[in-house]
């Protein structure tokens, strides 16, 4: 039950994260509107940044209830496998899209912007799975 728990708690911050991604995205974009692809680019960073940073707030103080370290080794070492961990998670995530959207648009069964949802939606999922259970096992031990 409580590993249940610790996992409702992970989905709600990443549905937080979720929501800090896409409205900091889109605020920068509203704010400038821009079609250069390079500012896009950073306007996506600067989200991404931004949902990476809630993400480690609220697992290191709410879904995994450590006590909190801000000085020495093990504060500094916890920061560095988190973004490790982060970086992993956008690996993951892009190698499941980049590998399931041509799968699933190729059966002609769905157009390619379903099929690209449903692969996006796989990906998100799974690399969820792989960041909960890095979390929970590596950074934050």
């Amino acid at each position: 039950m409580k590993r249940l728990l610790q996992f409702l708690k992970f989905v709600f911050v990443g549905f937080g994260n979720a929501i800090i991604d896409l409205g900091v995205f889109n605020g920068l974009y509203f704010i400038a509107p821009t079609h250069d692809v390079k500012r896009l680019v950073l306007y996506n960073t600067m989200a991404v940044g931004a949902a990476i940073l809630n993400s480690y707030i609220w697992n290191t103080r709410w879904t995994f209830r450590l006590q909190r370290r801000t000085r020495g080794p093990g504060a500094r070492r916890q920061r560095v496998l988190f973004l490790i961990q982060s970086l992993i998670n956008i690996v993951v995530n892009d190698l499941i899209l980049g590998l399931i959207a041509p799968l699933i648009a190729d059966t002609h069964v769905v157009d390619h912007v379903i099929a690209n949802n449903i692969a996006k939606l796989l990906a998100m999922f799974l690399a969820s799975v792989t960041s909960f259970v890095m979390m929970k096992l590596v950074v934050f031990v």
